[in-house]
């Protein structure tokens, strides 16, 4: 029986990606976004914040073709600035999006999830690794992750599988599309800017989206461990922050980052 797949998010970037490899093993695969506007080819429009949206396209992926096998919880959103000053819509915006999205969805999944099943997280290194001026994502990403690993320990009975994903940084339209509020005063003087500078920089030496998917998607199909981080750098940094001192380590994450 041909299995069926729901990604969220899954019209461009990583999900894009994403959701190319799931099709080529022979999945049939259903995407979830805002942009979305044709469900005869399986893309429903839906704001994964919105539970009653959610409810809705999942019963009818559900109805279209009784079960659903995976469920790949990809929908993120970036927020830069000053915790202090960052506008509190965008703050919560950020948590609607990366965790209760991911909460809706996965909810309203299992209704309809069996033994055997799988329930992918695309978290973040940032749900390891705090890092200045992007508090309210890093946030988002740690609670959406400890929901992953919580999930995993419910579900295991049920014999339903949930992996979490912890890529580094990617090269796709995340960072152009986060909210940035880089307005200051005189506590943070011209960081909020330099942060956001930096960003800039560094997008050219990201991993490709396609290079990242492959990877992930390894992780996705086969992967038995709780988490995964990807990306050699980032492994790195999660195995040295287990052995040094927090403020050691906090203090070289503000260097760098």
């Amino acid at each position: 029986m041909e299995k069926t797949a729901i990604i969220t998010g899954g019209t461009s970037g990583l999900g894009k990606e994403l959701k190319k490899l799931y099709e080529s093993d022979g999945y049939r695969v259903c995407v979830l976004a805002r942009s979305c506007d044709d469900e005869t080819k399986d893309e429903y429009a839906c704001d994964v914040s919105d539970e009653a949206q959610v409810t809705a396209a999942v019963e009818k992926i559900a109805a279209k073709y009784g079960r659903i096998d995976v469920v790949v919880n990809n929908a993120g959103m970036g927020v830069l600035g000053a915790s202090e000053l960052i506008p509190t819509d965008d703050i919560r915006r950020a948590f609607d999006v990366s965790y209760y999205g991911a909460l809706n969805v996965t909810r309203a999944c299992l209704k309809h999830m069996l033994r055997g099943g799988r329930i992918i997280f695309i978290c973040s290194i940032a749900a390891y690794i705090p890092v200045p001026f992007r508090s309210p994502y890093s946030s988002a990403k740690a609670a959406e992750l400890m929901l992953c690993m919580a999930l995993r320990m419910e579900l295991k009975k049920a014999g339903i599988t949930v992996v979490g994903i912890c890529p580094g940084e990617i090269k796709t339209n995340f960072s152009a599309n986060r909210a940035s509020e880089v307005s200051t005063n005189e506590r943070y003087g011209d960081r909020p800017q330099a942060a956001l500078d930096r960003i800039a920089q560094k997008t050219p030496k990201r991993m490709p989206a396609e290079k990242a998917a492959k990877k992930i998607y390894k992780k996705c199909r086969k992967g038995r461990k709780a988490v995964y981080v990807i990306g050699g750098k980032y492994r790195f940094f999660r195995f040295a922050q287990r052995f040094v001192p927090s403020t050691f380590f906090m203090e070289m994450t503000d260097k760098f980052s």
